[in-house]
């Protein structure tokens, strides 16, 4: 079973801080304060960021303490060669039958020199390339200082409307040819399993829109999108049955999951954990994609690739090379 890492290093007196743009929108808040474990079973309020399977949900408290510099981890997540990639992807494929998945997100992390103290430089180079991004930078003793842009909506809730999307199936975003069986194949996992969990959690009046091809920083990928009327669910129960959606885990979700951990060699962190804001009458969550962690002079970039049983290794390799590029074309700019 997937292990959170231990994050906590209360030691350190230093604030913890957060920054971060809604997609479409041109303010920026900015504040320090202090990150919290949140309690099993309680619904957080406010900024809230978790570890992929929200085992760890920290939500934020803004102090009047002020910021003095980002937090770092001591561990630093494993980094795999191609090589070493090919070998474990090609490993879980040929698990696929035994194990009964049809799509299963494999992940690695790829490191980049890069100082931390250019943190804020490079979360307003991101806010200002992808206006239609989720874009944060955080810091913690919990967790050290991650930054990303994600294009990938969990739950948008307001009242009890609710949207949401399926966002799977991807392409260089110069690529002009017909989308494959695969990566239709793959992006209808996922378009099945929102629409099933939307209904478990009792929600009413499903509509849902696409396939359509949209594009996200140097991808672009299948998107369908959802609007539904919520019952008694609040936002959050809602966000935490949809997720880990086939797009950052696979289905079935239990077997891949298990799939996942047999092969990935770093602990996932806080990517494709949920961040965003949750509110009682209006909540905007997310799916923590394209992001980075940032230690000392060094960034290490979550990247994962679906595959199907007729995925090629080489050229998922080449889809995460491609994603990696929403957040390193920003740091070579600096």
């Amino acid at each position: 079973m997937y292990r959170p890492a231990d994050y906590h290093d209360r030691s350190s007196p230093m604030s913890d801080s957060i920054a971060y743009r809604l997609p479409g929108s041109s303010a920026i808040v900015s504040a320090s304060g202090t990150f919290s474990l949140l309690e099993n079973g309680r619904t957080p309020v406010g900024f809230v960021v978790s570890d992929f399977l929200h085992q760890r949900v920290f939500q934020f408290t803004e102090t009047s303490e002020a910021f003095t510099d980002f937090h770092t981890q001591q561990q630093q997540p494993v980094v795999i060669s191609k090589r070493d990639y090919q070998i474990e992807a090609g490993a879980m494929l040929n698990a696929f039958p035994v194990m009964q998945v049809e799509k299963a997100v494999y992940s690695r992390v790829k490191s980049s020199t890069f100082p931390i103290g250019k943190a804020r430089q490079l979360f307003n180079e991101l806010e200002q390339t992808y206006p239609n991004a989720f874009v944060y930078l955080v810091s913690s003793a919990e967790f050290g200082t991650w930054v990303g842009a994600t294009p990938e909506v969990l739950v948008d809730v307001k009242a009890t409307s609710l949207e949401t999307v399926a966002l799977a199936g991807t392409h260089p975003v110069n690529d002009t040819s017909e989308w494959t069986a695969k990566e239709h194949e793959e992006h209808r996992f996922v378009v099945d399993a929102v629409e099933e969990a939307l209904i478990r959690t009792g929600c009413k009046v499903i509509e849902k829109d696409g396939p359509h091809a949209v594009s996200a920083g140097p991808v672009q990928h299948l998107k369908t999108y959802f609007t539904a009327q919520t019952g008694t669910a609040s936002a959050w129960n809602i966000a935490m049955d949809l997720h880990p959606t086939p797009a950052v885990c696979g289905t079935p979700r239990m077997a891949a999951l298990d799939l996942i951990v047999s092969r990935e060699m770093h602990d996932r962190f806080l990517y494709a954990g949920v961040i965003g804001i949750c509110g009682k009458t209006e909540s905007k969550l997310f799916v923590n994609l394209r992001c980075a962690q940032l230690q000392n002079t060094k960034a290490f970039l979550y990247v994962g690739g679906g595959y199907t049983i007729d995925s090629i290794p080489d050229l998922e390799w080449e889809e995460t090379e491609n994603k990696a590029r929403t957040l390193l074309n920003c740091m070579e700019k600096l």
